[in-house]
């Protein structure tokens, strides 16, 4: 066939694009192919933020469940990391620690190691390691004591200046007779330092602080348990979704709050650093207790372990071994006191709600209880009795008649309980004198703010308020006083103590909080 001028010169041009095609594709196949190997590269070089410290032996390997977090403040970073001195591993999930301790820090003991009657003394020297959150003490004094048989106290002290201790009603120095036998023994380790009780009849090691390093600074101390069991009970106040805690990874604060009971790991109303370890089927058990009232974080982990953190005062501790949980209990008890025992109306039916509003509205709401015939021994008033708000005082235009009220309840066998909250106003002048707070102000038992004599102002539910110092013995015997001339006025039968945790509807006070170190510690639970 004939080609025609159009059919040759667009035959060239599909020849010439052609040959330019092929060389262009696969220059680019190549390009592709040299992309997709340097992506590889990347990906398989370490990355600087996930590398591993290298393994020696001031970082041995350890299992995952036993590391103790090194960086307990902050998301975790090699860099921070480094900057502490500690292990860089990164496995498994974020809530297994990244960064862990090595065996750099803590304490040694030094040979001064001092024998008595009830126990031993051993001086404890700091390991040359970075600070975590500064002001480290140096020299700890270690205290243990024999008390009896079935509970061995142990505590950690600043050695060359006195700490805060909890002053207890109960717990007191220890002025009994050394036990004539020990159902435990005790082991000091000496580099890095750390003490082990064993129970004596089966050689099960209890409590073995041996998993992490002992840390003790101005406003961050430190100390791990490793248990023989996952079996632990207590702590609190929190909401616990189940009476055995999940020893997967959980951080419980303790310092008590007023806030509403919830599902999320967050600390309420009151303050229980007893914990209870079930060791096997048999039924022994053993407890341990810190007696400690700074804010504190309390973390369990699978080891199984737990450990303390916690932000001021000295580590105090007692350990109580049982062939029952029950027995452990009573020992914790003999030690702290046993609990009231209540009157035997406070065990029936009591009826409690917010906002009556009037005492026509209670006397209402009690009239239609009586005459459906239910069970009903104690009626509660809420906040709304008081005159504006105030403690120790009553509505006399709404709640008018409260007093003849309460000697009505009582002749129909039936009970009266107030609420009472300790924030006191502070609204009082000559024309309108509010006596608690005036008999208060004369005793001198607010708590002040820093400077020692300024009591400190918070706003709670009748507007601005002072606080009353529990620690203050004057304030004992004002608070009970206080108590004494309402009930001259309202013969009531029991006490609601409520907001008491202390609260505030402001953070600190009125005028806000002092920047300080005790306002700001560097370790927030």
């Amino acid at each position: 066939k004939k080609f025609t001028s159009l059919e040759f010169m667009l035959s060239v041009l599909l020849l010439v694009v052609f040959i330019i095609t092929i060389p262009i594709f696969v220059l680019s196949a190549r390009h592709s192919l040299e992309s997709e190997g340097n992506i590889e590269l990347s990906c398989s070089l370490p990355n600087p933020g996930t590398s591993a410290s290298p393994i020696s032996a001031e970082c041995p390997v350890v299992n995952e469940q036993e590391r103790i977090n090194c960086i307990p403040d902050q998301p975790p970073t090699k860099a921070t990391c480094d900057q502490r001195g500690c292990c860089w591993n990164p496995q498994g999930t974020i809530s297994v620690p990244w960064c862990y301790y090595s065996k750099s820090h803590g304490y040694q003991t030094e040979d001064l190691f001092s024998p008595h009657t009830l126990g031993f003394t051993v001086q404890l020297r700091r390991l040359p390691s970075p600070s975590l959150f500064g002001s480290d003490v140096d020299n700890v004094l270690l205290t243990a004591e024999y008390q009896t048989s079935n509970r061995f106290h142990f505590k950690l002290t600043d050695q060359d200046k006195d700490r805060y201790e909890v002053p207890h009603e109960h717990v007191q120095p220890f002025e009994g007779n050394a036990p004539s036998s020990l159902s435990y023994k005790v082991e000091v380790s000496k580099q890095p330092f750390s003490i082990k009780v064993t129970r004596q009849s089966n050689n099960r090691v209890l409590f073995d602080s041996s998993i992490g390093p002992l840390l003790f600074a101005d406003q961050f101390l430190q100390l791990s348990i490793l248990l023989p069991s996952a079996n632990v009970y207590g702590l609190g106040e929190h909401v616990h979704q189940q009476y055995r805690h999940d020893m997967n990874w959980k951080t419980w604060p303790i310092f008590a709050r007023d806030a509403f009971p919830n599902e999320d790991v967050k600390n309420l109303y009151g303050t229980q650093t007893f914990f209870l370890c079930l060791e096997d089927a048999s039924g022994l058990s053993f407890g341990v207790f810190l007696m400690n009232s700074n804010a504190m974080d309390v973390v369990v982990q699978p080891a199984p372990a737990v450990t303390y953190r916690v932000i001021g005062g000295i580590l105090d501790f007692y350990v109580f071994l049982g062939n029952t949980p029950e027995q452990v209990v009573q020992e914790y008890l003999e030690l702290i006191g046993r609990p009231v025992l209540p009157t035997y109306w406070a065990l029936g039916f009591h009826l409690s709600r917010y906002d009556y509003e009037s005492l026509d509205n209670m006397k209402e709401v009690v009239e239609r209880n009586r005459a459906a015939g239910l069970p009903y021994d104690v009626q509660h008033a809420d906040i709304d009795y008081m005159d504006q708000r105030k403690d120790f005082t009553y509505d006399s235009v709404n709640y008018k008649g409260f007093p003849e009220f309460v000697k009505e309840l009582h002749n129909n066998g039936q009970k009266l309980v107030i609420i009472v909250d300790p924030a006191i106003s502070n609204n009082s002048s000559t024309s309108s004198p509010y006596g608690p707070y005036d008999r208060g102000s004369d005793l001198k038992i607010w708590v002040n703010a820093s400077d020692g004599v300024t009591p400190v102002v918070g706003e709670v539910w009748p507007g601005k308020t002072v606080f009353p110092d529990y620690t203050n013995p004057k304030c004992a015997d004002w608070w009970a006083n206080e108590f004494q001339l309402f009930h001259n006025q309202v013969e009531f039968d029991g006490i609601w103590i409520d907001m008491n945790e202390v609260s505030n509807f402001v953070d600190g006070s009125v005028s806000g909080c002092s920047t300080s170190h005790l306002n700001y510690p560097p370790f927030t639970p």
